[in-house]
């Protein structure tokens, strides 16, 4: 890129500054110096909810500075990187982003920055929380802090059990990322040092969350399943996720990696058999509609009292060429534990993708 000398010199004034307000002190209650928390690295940088997306916002931005110096909580501030120089972007060092504040939208006079309504604002949700255990000093300390859960304006961070079957293990975070709307309150208030506990996540083109009825809800999560989704989940009427790919595989790494998105949500499978069911029942699902609903899904989900819907129901599920039973299927055959099921599903999935093809 052709970075001209006044803007070479003034990077690296921009980045001057960063340095010495990186290394500022702050007191808590007035006695104890606490340090800033630091920045860390995001793959896109978080853009103010009435940008509509990082690529919008990019190209209409004129790097003005009106928006950073209307931010009453200095959560915008001029970007350092060459490629974008000047024009804002959210960091929460210094404070976060607050639902009943449109200050930016108002002062942005490109048209970067739509101005929302409180009542608009929170139903978009900028980017999502990531819990990092391994700086989480309730985690690697054991201390009672809830600094996340307390401050969080949608109530999307709640404490559960470190280890479930240990009663005086400490309660660490959990963010229900189908609620969370990327407003940095609890990056910034995270006491863990050098690096929050909490860090934002941000989305290249911004989900405006409204809710919808039951049937146009099955309606949109069924136009994704047509385009490669393996499921949908729905939580208060809203599609807040899905992953691409075919058989139990991607819900099973859901279960695996963000078991909080299936407690509780409305499962829209292509197809679901008796593994997919007890991946289901494991992960807290509380109703499931799948195109092709087995029989004996059915009534085991039933059983587990999982309301269930289908599209066609039919006696068992077959392999992909259709030429015998699903090898998931043969797998939790005989099986009624969910725990055993579970793990069934996971071996047989292990031995699967091991295998030569």
């Amino acid at each position: 890129m052709d970075v001209s000398r006044r803007a070479f010199l003034a990077l690296g004034a921009t980045a001057g500054v960063a340095a010495a307000t990186a290394g500022d002190k702050l007191t808590d209650g007035g006695f104890a110096p606490v340090s800033r928390p630091g920045e860390p690295g995001r793959a896109t940088p978080l853009v103010p909810a009435g940008a509509r997306s990082f690529a919008a916002f990019d190209r209409a931005c004129v790097g003005c500075q009106l928006c950073v110096a209307a931010c009453p909580n200095h959560v915008l501030v001029p970007s350092s990187d060459p490629r974008r120089f000047l024009r804002p972007e959210m960091r929460f060092s210094h404070g976060y982003c607050r639902v009943d504040c449109n200050r930016c939208g108002e002062a942005c006079p490109a048209g970067a920055i739509k101005p929302l309504a409180p009542a608009e604002k929170i139903n978009v949700h900028v980017g999502h929380a990531v819990w990092h255990k391994d700086r989480c000093l309730a985690a690697t300390e054991g201390v009672e802090c809830h600094a996340c859960e307390r401050h969080c304006p949608v109530q999307a961070i709640v404490r559960v059990s470190l280890d479930k079957k240990n009663p005086k293990a400490p309660l660490v975070p959990q963010v229900d990322t189908s609620r969370c709307i990327g407003c940095g309150a609890c990056e910034h208030l995270c006491p863990a040092r050098p690096e929050p506990a909490m860090t934002l996540k941000g989305f290249a083109v911004h989900r405006v969350v409204t809710k919808m009825g039951d049937a146009d809800v099955l309606a949109e999560a069924k136009r994704l399943l047509s385009a490669k989704a393996a499921f949908a989940l729905v939580k208060d009427g809203v599609i807040f996720s899905y992953a691409k790919g075919c058989g139990v595989k991607p819900l099973l790494d859901r279960l695996e990696t963000r078991p909080e998105d299936l407690k509780g949500a409305w499962l829209i499978d292509k197809v679901v058999g008796r593994a997919a069911a007890a991946i289901a029942v494991k992960g807290g699902v509380k109703r499931v509609h799948a195109l092709t609903l087995s029989e004996d899904a059915e009534s085991f989900l039933r059983e587990k009292g999982v309301q269930t819907s289908c599209d066609e129901k039919t006696p068992k599920i077959l392999n992909r060429d259709k030429t015998g039973p699903c090898p998931m299927e043969e797998a939790v055959s005989g099986l009624s534990d969910v725990e055993k099921m579970v793990d069934a599903v996971a071996k047989k999935s292990a031995e699967l993708a091991a295998a030569p093809r």
